[in-house]
């Protein structure tokens, strides 16, 4: 009995018509991953990313009398952070803010002074803009610090970039008293840049 192989052909044929497809459709399933995953992971190069600003070295006189301050000793933090910006290539800056900051004594080496002179002490934020409409606002404080390391406690939801764009200062004041001895200190502050 002879046993016809006419009817081999099409199951083979749908077979082999079907087969590219599942390949085509698994191909564009890869390149459609690769694609979402690269963006994901670039997030199309904007990312936020951090900026340090170094405090440079301060003194504040000491007094053996008991002398209160009312004005605190400058903190000359620069917001001039358009060079540092450029750098990144992040194109337009939707938001800069302070992420931390403190300030850390580094004479008398013998660590016989700490912050405990302080009560309490304000950053505030200003624009040097003749006629600028931006509010003095603040910045950080920090309140009956000890050690030698004052970290300051920074006010939430303060956008800098307006104060940046227009040239920015940084105010203090705080109460206490001065030190016994004279005091040396710098910092650190650290600026996030939020880019669009």
């Amino acid at each position: 009995m002879r046993v016809s192989t006419s009817s081999l052909p099409l199951p083979r044929a749908r077979w082999a018509q079907r087969r590219p497809r599942l390949a085509d459709l698994s191909s564009m399933h890869s390149v459609r991953f690769l694609l979402l995953a690269g963006l994901a992971s670039s997030g199309c190069g904007i990312i936020d990313f951090d900026v340090d600003q170094d405090i440079p070295a301060q003194t504040i006189p000491g007094s053996t009398v008991p002398t209160p301050i009312s004005t605190l000793f400058p903190v000359p933090l620069s917001l001039d952070l358009s060079s540092k910006i450029k750098q990144q290539n992040t194109g337009a800056i939707n938001s800069v803010t302070l992420s931390s900051l403190e300030l850390t004594i580094t004479a008398p080496a013998d660590h016989s002074v700490d912050w405990s002179f302080l009560d309490q002490v304000d950053l505030f934020v200003a624009s040097t803009k003749t006629g600028s409409t931006l509010p003095k606002t603040k910045l950080a404080s920090a309140t009956k610090p000890t050690g030698q390391v004052l970290q300051f406690t920074v006010a939430g939801g303060v956008n800098l970039k307006p104060y940046v764009d227009e040239g920015a200062q940084v105010e203090s004041s705080g109460t206490g008293h001065a030190p016994a001895t004279a005091v040396t200190y710098d910092g650190k502050a650290v600026f996030t840049v939020h880019p669009l």
